[in-house]
């Protein structure tokens, strides 16, 4: 469809636009904009006597483009601490496990090195022949696609990869499960690594148990997905409706430095600030599908984590 005709398509359906609407539409594309961020804006009972969306009086295209460039700068700034935990996540899983298997070459590929049973147990046995196939392909000198710093570690040293070299090319769902499936010692380990660091920035330390971070890194590695594929993110919520984009902040308090955390929280509430300027009858509804009353609650608990 012509952005001509998508124009008016918006316009004959009550929403607002203006000359610089044609130019954004043919940037971002009406499917990204429109249809990825209109819900807030939409008069559910007039759609439903016309059968076609309608929106609420006064709404403005620019008040939808608000709303998505909010949730494009959101993910970018969530992906970026995601990425910072998983990089934490791979680090401390490489010594502990590399620590309690010291002595044996490549102990990432032998079973008897995870849990005996249960869940753990068989994402063990599925983990490994990924990993065995990694080894593999960069093994294979016609491989166009191989890592080069995984082929010297083959070249070098007679086929052995030590781990902390292995996750770079890890995904960070394939490094979760690699958590997951670790005995209660080594999961044991990588927990307390994690206090320790928790403490080393913080004025008061915080256990942080494995149990927790089975939580925390399942929904770092969603929310770090959605961003990943660009995806509509400020509403989203991964395998259940409680679980929201506050939480995934509130948990990144845990697996991330202080510092770095505290600058994250600022920027946040400065995207907040600036989207209820731009859609201020409708910025009670983001906040509650990002799991925030209202932004008085992020201000609260940046003040919290200032005092931790």
């Amino acid at each position: 469809m012509a952005v001509e005709n998508q124009v008016q398509r918006l316009n004959k359906r009550g929403l607002q636009t203006d000359t610089r609407t044609p130019w954004i539409l043919e940037r971002e594309g009406y499917y990204s904009v429109v249809n990825g961020y209109k819900d807030p804006f939409l008069d559910k009972e007039a759609g439903i006597r016309t059968h076609e969306d309608q929106y609420l009086p006064n709404t403005s295209f620019n008040e939808l483009y608000a709303l998505f460039v909010f949730d494009r700068n959101l993910r970018f700034l969530l992906f970026r601490m995601t990425t910072l935990s998983e990089a934490i996540l791979k680090t401390i899983c490489s010594y502990e496990f590399t620590k309690e298997y010291a002595n044996e070459k490549n102990p990432y590929l032998n079973i008897a090195n995870y849990a005996e049973s249960g869940k753990a147990h068989d994402k063990a046995m599925r983990l490994i022949p990924k990993l065995e196939k990694i080894i593999s392909l960069n093994s294979d000198p016609n491989f166009t696609d191989g890592k080069e710093y995984l082929r010297h570690c083959l070249e070098e040293y007679e086929g052995e990869v030590p781990l902390w070299v292995l996750c770079n090319d890890l995904t960070i769902g394939q490094v979760y499960w690699f958590f997951q499936a670790q005995n209660s010692i080594v999961r044991g380990n990588i927990s307390r690594s994690f206090t320790a660091l928790y403490k080393d920035s913080h004025q008061h330390g915080e256990e942080i148990t494995s149990i927790q971070l089975d939580k925390i890194y399942r929904r770092i590695k969603d929310f770090r997905n959605i961003c990943a594929h660009d995806e509509r993110l400020y509403c989203a919520h991964p395998h259940d409706r409680n679980i929201t984009v506050f939480q995934l902040v509130k948990d990144l308090r845990l697996v991330t430095d202080k510092k770095r955390y505290l600058e994250f929280l600022q920027s946040l509430e400065s995207l907040l600030v600036k989207l209820r300027k731009n859609i201020p009858n409708h910025f009670d509804y983001v906040c509650s599908e990002m799991g925030l009353q209202d932004l008085d609650v992020l201000q609260s608990w940046m003040q919290t984590s200032r005092q931790l």
